[in-house]
């Protein structure tokens, strides 16, 4: 059984044809906290992001809720994978590993995806067909152990200067003068850390950096898979999914467009958009 976190952003649908359990994490308003994408819609999300005085947050879920999603899985002798998003970026991991000590040793296996939205999301599918086909635990650790080694992320962001700006991560000027120069980060995310892949002066370039990254890293198309994030920008993501089959080839094996919830969005911001690459 597959067990992950809700930076994963797999929607019920998706949930429910790979047979993953999502454990969610908080995001929180000022003193409410709310479960992401269960006490908290991605509407809702909006329309308080928008009119809040408060900027939004995120908190880990506690061990407790990791022992939940666990106990009915173990409790009827299947083995679990629980893959979070990864450890630089939240003590989620931490929260599922305090769980696992919960239950006989080797019952549940912990991993660090090294990646969050949509390369968490296809490392939870990869792993969820392998149990569907009898692949035994060690086989499907080590299956995940090659995606993270070989998995891209990119990301882009236009309105990361002025957000943060607005957290106070960087100064006012800063932002006034990034602004002026329209600078257009493209950041890249693998072996559990983000990196600046390129700096353009366009989102159109910006499109053009992640494509090629993407096509740098994707090896046979026939056998690689895609995941195109994106947070409130569904044109956006079909215009990027557009480019990436004309530019790579109309026969990848896959090719998902994913909008992520309130907790990627918190940090994300609206307007943002990513592609993850998991070569064959």
């Amino acid at each position: 059984m597959v067990v992950t976190d809700s930076t994963s952003d797999l929607d019920a649908a998706m949930r429910q044809r790979y047979g993953i359990d999502v454990v969610p994490l908080f995001v929180n308003f000022g003193a409410t906290s709310y479960r992401d994408t269960v006490d908290l819609s991605r509407e809702d999300f909006y329309a308080k992001f928008a009119t809040s005085k408060d900027l939004p947050t995120t908190t880990l879920p506690p061990p407790a809720m990791f022992e939940d999603a666990f106990r009915p899985h173990v409790e009827a002798g299947r083995s679990v994978v629980c893959l979070t998003l990864m450890a630089s970026l939240s003590g989620t991991i931490n929260s599922a590993r305090t769980a696992a000590q919960q239950f006989p040793s080797g019952a549940v296996h912990v991993v660090d995806s090294e990646t969050v939205c949509g390369g968490l999301a296809l490392q939870a599918m990869h792993a969820a067909e392998l149990a569907r086909a009898d692949a035994s635990p060690d086989q499907i650790l080590d299956a995940l152990a090659r995606d993270r080694a070989v998995q891209r992320g990119l990301r882009h962001d236009p309105r990361s200067v002025a957000r943060r700006a607005r957290n106070g991560r960087v100064s006012r000027a800063q932002a006034f003068i990034g602004s002026l120069v329209k600078i257009v980060p493209v950041l890249r995310i693998d072996g559990g850390r983000i990196d600046q892949e390129a700096r353009v002066r366009t989102f159109a370039r910006a499109q053009e950096a992640m494509v090629a990254a993407a096509t740098r890293a994707l090896g046979d198309p026939l056998a690689a898979r895609v995941c195109v994030m994106h947070t409130r920008v569904p044109e956006l993501a079909a215009a990027l999914e557009k480019r990436l089959r004309a530019g790579i080839a109309a026969s990848l094996r896959s090719i998902d467009i994913i909008e992520a919830g309130p907790a990627i969005a918190t940090h994300a911001g609206p307007g943002a958009v990513g592609i993850f690459v998991a070569p064959g």
